[in-house]
């Protein structure tokens, strides 16, 4: 089964009221659709990076997204990953304001690279 990393887009457009714009409604119908028929097929990770995230702003919508990633098992934390995000700020691949989303992308990375304990 193949392993698919939740990151907080995926569990904010799962959670977030319906939008009036087409394209976030779009986005948000996706996302349910997947959530619904696709994800099962999928062994589902995400890490603390994203718990942190999806705790934040308005308290109903923040347990919401905690309550639709319980159950979902944490990455472990792997040196690699603040080794691969200080490559990526080195080499200005993101922005400097994107250290939490280089964070994320370091610990994908790290999974990508180091695999996953079984």
């Amino acid at each position: 089964m193949p392993t698919l990393y939740v990151e907080t887009s995926i569990i904010s457009y799962l959670r977030q009221r319906p939008s009036s714009q087409v394209v976030m409604a779009a986005r948000q119908l996706l996302t349910h659709r997947w959530w619904n028929e696709e994800r099962a097929n999928y062994e589902l990770v995400t890490s603390e990076f994203v718990i942190d995230e999806a705790s934040a702003g308005d308290p109903e919508l923040a347990q919401e997204r905690l309550d639709a990633l319980k159950g979902i098992p944490l990455l472990t934390f792997e040196p690699q990953i603040e080794i691969i995000s200080d490559e990526i700020m080195d080499r200005a691949i993101l922005p400097p304001k994107a250290w939490a989303c280089v964070s994320i992308v370091g610990d994908q990375a790290a999974f990508l690279v180091g695999g996953r304990d079984q």
